[in-house]
């Protein structure tokens, strides 16, 4: 994938931007060129994880050809390991393409503290004080902020957009509201929504069981009476693999859109910084 060439553009990227902040009088140079390398190999990063997400949706298919050949005396028994392997194979999945989503959001974090004016917006507020601005390479936790598709987090929410408006550049504005535009996506709501459920709450299991989630006692308040029932060996409806497949699949596409429709707005941005995206060839250091 073309995205995980990009962190062999890396350290070229660095050299080339070195020049053209040099020529345009910039000062702090040093932490703005470890920056660009660092965008470069967080964006390898998401080509990888895309890949890997790919790879293991591509056998979740696989695993529901219906050419496969089921003994008919073995059915429910094939069909139930059929099920909890293209469960296994989407989570496997979204666990990419969740970690693609994070990457992407930080990678539109870093490029906008390539202004120094969204830099001081960004670095403003309490909170990310605890990054200590965002270093390149830094593993403070505080420093890789982790995006959902929850509108209630003020950095991607508020903070961001207004950095993006602090800075005055055009390409920035456009990378961060396409951002905002993949938070709001209702495919990436279904999959952020489906590992809050399987991982989080109480997972859907792949078998029959008797352990309902509404239990088995009820009372009812009008009647004043209280009910325990007996319940048979039943399927949890959140169970159904080809639904768990589906998001997967629509949630690798709403991504893949993403970055397709970013990276453009990334050379523009750090254009508009006087720094270097992907060079069409690796430049050898003279």
């Amino acid at each position: 994938m073309r995205w995980q060439s990009h962190s062999s553009r890396g350290g070229a990227a660095g050299w080339a931007s070195l020049h053209s902040l040099e020529a345009a009088g910039v000062q702090g140079r040093g932490i703005l060129i470890n920056r660009v390398v660092e965008i470069h190999g967080l964006a390898g990063s998401i080509g990888e994880q895309l890949t890997l997400a790919w790879a293991a949706e591509q056998d979740a298919q696989r695993f529901q050809d219906p050419e496969i050949e089921r003994h008919p005396g073995h059915l429910e028994e094939i069909q139930t390991v059929q099920r909890m392997a293209v469960r296994a194979l989407c989570e496997m999945s979204t666990h990419f393409l969740l970690g693609a989503a994070h990457s992407l959001a930080n990678l539109v974090l870093r490029v906008t503290l390539c202004n120094s004016l969204a830099a001081d917006v960004v670095n403003a507020p309490k909170k990310n004080r605890k990054a200590q601005g965002f270093e390149p390479g830094t593993d403070i936790p505080f420093a890789w902020p982790t995006f959902s598709s929850s509108p209630e987090v003020e950095l991607w929410a508020q903070v961001i957009p207004d950095a993006a408006e602090a800075s005055g550049i055009d390409g920035i504005r456009k990378l961060v509201s396409r951002l905002r535009l993949l938070q709001q996506d209702h495919r990436f709501r279904a999959l952020d929504e489906r590992r809050g459920l399987d991982y989080h709450r109480r997972r859907p299991q792949s078998v029959k069981h008797t352990s309902p989630r509404t239990g088995i006692w009820s009372y009812d308040q009008e009647k004043k009476l209280s009910t325990t029932r007996m319940v048979a060996s039943a399927e949890d409806a959140q169970r159904d693999e080809v639904l768990i497949h589906q998001i997967c699949v629509d949630a690798l596409t709403c991504i893949t859109e993403a970055v397709v429709d970013i990276e453009p707005l990334i050379a523009e941005s750090l254009a508009a910084c006087h720094l270097v995206w992907r060079l069409d060839e690796p430049r050898a250091i003279q």
